[in-house]
């Protein structure tokens, strides 16, 4: 595989454990995501503001580990012997070994604390991204070994012809 293929999901797995660090805590971002949600929704409760704060931060960790499949399963593909069944199982791999590498970072840092549920939340963003990414490539390559064309829309379909039965 050549250097370049991998550049990407390299830069991007090692964005992700950056963000895993010391310095993108809750406590870190709270400091930064409240003021903003006050602003947002100025009549929203604290409780309220914290369940967003945790849910966003949530929906980061499965868009980050969905991000970082979609990259590796794409630069995996790369090699033509390579099947998609494959790239995507190895993609997986690589997301979970970066998801436990981050979360044991964390538990040995005194403003994180690593959790299973965020590598259950991470390996689902990873997941969902290639179960997606795996399937439109199978059946791209399934039309193209067939020579079937995607189906037409009703604008391009051509006119009734007048006096035809359905």
């Amino acid at each position: 595989m050549p250097l370049r293929r991998i550049v990407l999901p390299v830069f991007w797995a090692t964005a992700v454990l950056f963000l895993g660090s010391s310095h993108f805590g809750a406590d870190q971002t709270r400091a930064i995501v409240r003021p903003l949600l006050h602003r947002l929704a100025p009549t929203a409760t604290p409780a309220v503001v914290e369940a967003v704060h945790a849910v966003l931060r949530k929906l980061a960790h499965l868009s980050e580990y969905g991000i970082l499949a979609r990259l590796w399963f794409g630069s995996l593909l790369a090699r033509v012997d390579r099947t998609p069944r494959r790239a995507s199982w190895l993609a997986l791999a690589i997301c979970l070994a970066c998801a436990f590498a981050d979360e044991a970072h964390q538990s040995m840092l005194l403003t994180r604390v690593g959790s299973a549920r965020d590598v259950v939340v991470d390996a689902t963003g990873a997941l969902t991204v290639l179960i997606v990414s795996r399937s439109r490539r199978e059946a791209s390559e399934r039309r193209m070994w067939l020579g079937v064309t995607a189906p037409r829309s009703a604008e391009q379909s051509p006119p009734p012809r007048v006096g035809a039965t359905p």
